[in-house]
């Protein structure tokens, strides 16, 4: 009884367990069969079912942690691993799934402080989160996500500033003879807010002469150094570096960037061999097995690498060739007349009784003793015709420039016999092929044109051979053809002619009556045979994919020179306005009448800079008042009470929509006693700003009066107009500046 009521306890907490699993209650259908374990330590049964039913739980709980994980779910994912460690705490591998999601939950973390930086516009800090977070999981696709598309945009950022300080919209016109370097890189950074460091290996007694008119700053700098041996390195947005142009400056100042291509089509070899061709770069590390090529240059080459391989890695032409082949046999067989015996024969017969001829029995031959034997005549009326074909109508798809090969027919068996130096014999076996083998191999050009290579050869088993050593060898008749054609896109081409002709014609006649003409003809039989056979090829290229033609500007690559590689910068077309915003004030000192523009530009004149020294140099407009629409005026500004004046930077401001921009010219005053002069213009005319610079070469200062420059306009409108002194300073020998305070303007009447 006791037995009796312990089975039956059993089977009931194993029922209340299936029950339990069968609903999806993992964990009550373990702990009930733990605790009947734990009741009845010697059930098999219920150990059994505890090791089943964990297993089942196991696997059910782990899918659920991975869907939930998947989708995001990561709270929901740690409640069913509590779940399933529960029921199996001493499982490595639920112990590994928490690690995993425990890092899972800090990048979640990461990324979304990560983001926040972002926000802030703090990406530097946004990249420092994201770094620290990938060292737990590198590849974490979120963070990795964020972090190509910060890097991305820093890069563009760093590069855009660059190419917004160097090739700037500001025009410069540098007029210098045998003047230093360092003093037309000065004045070069006061009119373009470029700042420059020389490096110590440039010679500081340089000297320079460069004549520019109209030019952006970055190619005035490029001329500049390149004329003298030197380069510069851009090292933020404000700030370049310059030295020499040498292998070890390059080494100490051009940063290095690895760049990896993942080539789709192209081989990464001859990649490798291309970019070595061009730019002269050191081996790039190619890896066969990824189709993967590595370069390690400046960022000059990298650039033009990246342009570079872009057409090298070209998508790989194909093209489907549609053949189609066609043997044509045609069989004529035709045999007429009467065919008569051709030949008689006398048998002699052995007499009655005897079996046989013999010497005794041999007399008494007589006509009724030999046997005559004569055979029937035959009337043929015969007549066969056959027109059979086998066509063959393979499409194959082919790679540019490689191989395609079809087989229709046999694989016939050649045995030989091999006898060994140890008397064994071994039999060998080839095989030939025949029926019909087709060879293709085009050529994809740029302009939808295919070349196509075909080799064609039609084969036929004839009567076998076998040699005296008992080997087997079979007469193989072929009819071959190769070609080469060119064929447009959904062109066909016929290839024909390839015909084998056999005519036989026998007759059987009688002797003499049956040569007879017509006559003879009912004393014969004649049989004709004729067979003929004629193979065709039809050929259609189908172009499936093909190389893009770049256009002009992606094919033809300005890559600067070989001392100094790199892609060319982009210009605008229109400079754009310089910086000219604050030269504007309340028209206080407009004439009465006057235009807008016009009283803009007599306010500028008014304007004052705040400098603290002042200088008694008085300035003052030398022109006519008067003027006619399309006559070029000449204004000169002449300069009174000069001391000791070496430079004189100043600002001219006039109406766009009456004068038109010509040029200006140097006066007499900077120029006493002979002495070199140099001129720096800057400005954007269509807005009516034009800032000039005029510099005595040597540390010496004019004194007394004089002409300073002339400014030429074209006469636009009628009206009246303004043209004025926006801002001047006073430069001495001694480097002091000194602001001019009596700013001149000066007053035009334009007639029609």
């Amino acid at each position: 009884m006791a037995l009796l009521a312990s089975g039956c306890a059993e089977q009931r907490v194993r029922s209340e367990a299936d029950e339990a699993l069968a609903r999806g209650a993992y964990d009550e259908g373990v702990r009930v069969l733990r605790d009947g374990v734990q009741a009845n330590p010697s059930s098999a049964l219920l150990r059994s079912g505890l090791l089943q039913a964990r297993q089942q739980a196991l696997e059910a709980w782990l899918r659920e942690i991975q869907q939930r994980q998947g989708a995001g779910d990561i709270a929901g994912a740690q409640r069913a691993l509590d779940k399933a460690q529960a029921a199996d705490p001493d499982n490595p591998r639920l112990r590994a799934l928490k690690a995993e999601l425990e890092i899972t939950a800090r990048q979640r973390a990461a990324f979304a402080e990560a983001q926040s930086q972002v926000d802030k516009q703090r990406p530097d800090l946004a990249l420092a989160v994201i770094s620290q977070a990938l060292q737990d999981n590198p590849q974490h696709a979120e963070l990795l996500a964020l972090r190509r598309k910060l890097e991305a945009d820093m890069r563009t950022r760093e590069q855009g500033a660059s190419r917004d300080v160097l090739a700037q919209s500001k025009l410069v016109s540098l007029d210098f003879r045998d003047a230093t370097l360092r003093m037309v890189l000065d004045l070069i950074s006061r009119h373009s807010s470029v700042n420059y460091v020389v490096d110590r290996d440039v010679r500081q007694e340089l000297r320079v002469t460069l004549l520019l008119k109209d030019a952006l700053v970055d190619d005035a700098l490029n001329l500049l150094l390149a004329t003298n041996q030197l380069t510069k390195k851009v090292v933020d947005a404000r700030t370049i570096v310059v030295y020499p142009n040498t292998r070890e400056k390059a080494r100490e100042y051009e940063e290095q960037v690895v760049k990896v291509f993942y080539l789709s089509s192209g081989d990464a070899k001859g990649a490798a061999a291309f970019l070595k061709s061009m730019l002269k770069v050191t081996d790039p590390f190619v890896e066969e097995r990824t189709n993967m090529l590595a370069v390690r240059d400046s960022i000059e080459n990298i650039r033009l690498a990246e342009r570079l391989i872009g057409l090298y890695d070209a998508v790989e032409p194909e093209v489907l060739l549609e053949l189609e082949v066609l043997e044509i046999n045609t069989n004529r067989l035709s045999e007429l007349g009467v065919k008569f015996p051709s030949s008689l024969s006398l048998t002699p017969l052995a007499p009655a009784g005897a079996t046989q001829l013999t010497l005794q029995n041999i007399d008494g031959i007589g006509r009724d003793r030999i046997a005559l034997g004569l055979g029937g005549a035959t009337v043929n009326l015969r007549r066969e015709t056959g027109d059979f074909s086998t066509l063959a109508n393979p499409r194959i798809r082919v790679k540019n420039k490689e191989k395609a090969k079809v087989l229709v027919g046999d694989k016939i068996p050649v045995i030989s016999t091999v006898t060994g130096q140890t008397g064994f014999v071994s039999d060998s076996i080839s095989y030939l092929d025949v029926g019909l083998k087709l060879e293709v191999e085009p050529a994809v050009y740029a302009d939808d044109d295919v070349g196509i290579k075909v080799s064609l050869e039609v084969s036929s088993l004839g009567n076998s051979v076998r040699t005296a050593a008992g080997a087997l060898a079979y007469q193989i008749g072929t009819r071959n053809a190769s070609t080469w054609l060119r064929l447009r896109d959904g062109e066909t081409q016929l290839l024909a002619g390839l015909i084998s002709k056999d005519e036989r014609t026998s007759a059987n006649r009688l002797p003499g009556i049956g040569d007879l003409p017509v006559v003879g003809r009912l004393f014969s039989s004649t049989l004709d045979d004729a067979k003929r056979t004629e193979l065709m090829l039809a050929v259609t290229p189908r172009i499936l994919r093909n190389v893009q033609r770049p256009s002009a500007s992606e094919s033809e690559i300005w890559i600067g020179t070989e001392a100094r590689p790199g892609l060319k910068p982009v210009r605008l077309l229109k400079p754009a306005p310089p910086d000219v915003a604050a030269a504007s004030t309340m028209p206080a000192a407009a004439a009465p009448g006057a235009a807008p523009a016009d009283a803009q530009v007599a306010a500028s004149a008014a304007e004052a800079t705040g400098a603290q020294l002042t200088t008694p140099l008085k300035l003052k407009w030398q022109a006519p008042d008067a003027a006619k629409v399309g006559e070029v005026v000449t204004l000169s500004l002449a300069a009174e009470q000069a001391a000791d004046l070496r430079a004189l930077p100043m600002e001219l401001s006039f109406s766009r929509d009456k004068w038109a921009f010509v040029g200006v010219d140097e006066g007499d005053l900077l120029a006493q006693g002979n002495t070199p002069t140099s001129i720096v213009q800057t400005g954007q005319p269509e807005v009516g700003l034009w800032s000039v610079s005029v510099l005595r070469r040597p540390a010496s200062g004019a004194y007394g009066a004089g002409r300073v420059l002339s400014l030429k306009l074209r006469a636009l409108q009628p009206g009246d107009t303004m043209v004025a002194v926006h801002s001047a300073r006073a430069l001495s020998s001694r480097a002091d500046a000194a602001l001019v305070t009596d700013l001149p303007v000066h007053k035009v009447r334009i007639a029609p």
